[in-house]
């Protein structure tokens, strides 16, 4: 079973002043999203596939019993990913690992916010879920910056399939 953290709020960075040009809201197609500064986050080379958009907002779904989260494009309103918080420590992706990628990427690691790319496709059941572990998104949430990180090899599969109760 995939292993869900929650963001941490008790080191979290005092909120900044929103940018002039961040609306309050977006009308997306799920529903209207607050934007909130303090969850503004920035990738400076984008998303693979996305290197224009470098301004994103983390947003909670309408129904906030799911442990899904919304990554909503600030620069592209149309582009949004659906992302699940990993936890660093106990999580699919191995600690080491982890470490070894903020490293690379100059994040700090104790305020290490770690997310996986979700991927919905259609099944004869209704949805199915996964995960991509190959290249989670890897956020320092004291500076609020974010950099995507490929792993080499094929330790973490593109699609790991998520149980129906890992997402609720």
């Amino acid at each position: 079973m995939t292993e869900l953290a929650t963001l941490p709020t008790d080191q979290a960075p005092p909120r900044p002043a929103p940018a002039p040009d961040l609306p309050t809201s977006l009308v997306t197609r799920f529903g209207e999203i607050r934007l909130d500064p303090g969850r503004l986050v920035t990738f400076p080379a984008g998303l693979l596939g996305f290197a224009d958009c470098c301004r994103f907002v983390l947003a909670d779904l309408p129904d906030r019993q799911v442990a899904l989260k919304l990554l909503q494009s600030i620069d592209e309103p149309e582009l949004a990913f659906l992302v699940l918080p990993l936890d660093p420590d106990q999580g699919p992706i191995g600690r080491d690992d982890l470490r070894q990628a903020c490293d690379e990427l100059g994040l700090e690691w104790p305020l290490l916010v770690a997310l996986a790319l979700v991927t919905v496709r259609p099944d004869p059941g209704g949805a199915r879920f996964s995960l991509n572990l190959r290249a989670p998104l890897l956020i320092d949430s004291r500076r609020q910056l974010g950099r995507q990180h490929v792993f080499a090899g094929e330790a973490y599969p593109l699609r790991h399939d998520l149980q129906r109760a890992d997402a609720a």
